[in-house]
């Protein structure tokens, strides 16, 4: 494992126990002053925790080798814990809707001081979190991870300025702010949820990646010299960070070992380079473009 890998990790380790210790630590103080913000905030910071794990759980798996029995490594496991995650956001929010529902309609006295305390310390660790993360964002897994945290620090925002108003302001209105603001920050955690199990169950159903247009990618490799036409294409994702591809790849009439060789391995260069597909299964065929049985 190289050094910048061990920094990667140390740096993941890092934010996700900032994200626990935040997670907890709001808690307390959720139940110390009676705000439903501060749970709000604590589920999301569940979250982020939980996309920090995805993320160490992919740098792990990735460094496996495939074995006889799992020919692709273990890779969709990080895919099922997605999944896993999706599953529990759901949960959490539906917990914090219905708290904040009870709230709204018999509200009781929030203390506003320590929603702000509470509040800023997660606004101020989330940012840290970023700054972690950031580093190393070119690794889908991390970004995902850095979506969650800059969430999260919008929605300590969000709570911080509920305990502001709860501190400064008195009345009926003044006291549902708390729980107002716990349905704001439930609902970035629905986007949470929505976004994750969507992105899962496209993998799990082997979907083609959703940056990816199957037409460019056609248009790329009928652009090759040599290339005629190409069928039965099909991409897929392994993993939130491994795509695979397969595809028959017809050239003019007969060419020499050495000729597809180059067809094959230009290809799966500008599979790589232009839609990071690492993993190209290409036949070249030798047929006339109008042969009636072709496959397609």
């Amino acid at each position: 494992m190289s050094g910048h890998d061990n920094q990667s990790i140390s740096r993941l380790s890092a934010s996700l126990v900032l994200n626990v210790l935040l997670a907890i630590g709001l808690v307390v103080a959720g139940r110390l002053a009676h705000s439903t913000g501060l749970f709000a905030d604590a589920g999301h910071n569940l979250t982020d925790a939980m996309a920090i794990v995805l993320a160490l759980v992919a740098s792990f798996m990735a460094r496996r080798p495939p074995s006889p029995r799992h020919s692709f490594g273990s890779q969709r496991s990080t895919i099922l814990a997605a999944l896993a995650n999706g599953v529990v956001l759901v949960v959490v929010t539906v917990s914090i809707i219905v708290v904040s529902a009870v709230r709204l309609v018999h509200p009781i006295h929030v203390r506003g001081g320590i929603v702000i305390v509470a509040a800023s310390a997660s606004l101020l660790l989330n940012l840290v979190v970023v700054g972690l993360l950031r580093r190393d964002a070119h690794e889908l897994s991390v970004k995902s991870a850095l979506v969650h945290s800059l969430g999260d620090a919008l929605s300590a925002g969000v709570v911080l300025a509920s305990g502001i108003i709860t501190a400064l302001a008195h009345g009926p209105i003044a006291e549902r702010i708390d729980p107002i603001a716990s349905l704001i920050v439930a609902a970035f955690i629905v986007v949470e949820a929505v976004r994750i199990t969507g992105s899962s169950l496209h993998i799990l159903l082997e979907g083609v990646p959703t940056d990816i247009d199957m037409d460019d990618v056609r248009s790329c490799l009928c652009g090759l010299e040599g290339v005629v036409e190409v069928h039965d294409l099909h991409i897929w994702s392994l993993s939130s960070t491994e795509r695979a591809l397969s595809a028959h790849i017809v050239v003019e009439g007969d060419p020499a070992l050495s000729a597809t060789r180059r067809v094959v391995h230009d290809a799966r260069a500008e599979l790589e380079r232009r839609f990071a597909i690492g993993h190209a299964t290409l036949e070249v065929e030798a047929r006339a473009c109008d042969d009636p049985d072709r496959h397609r």
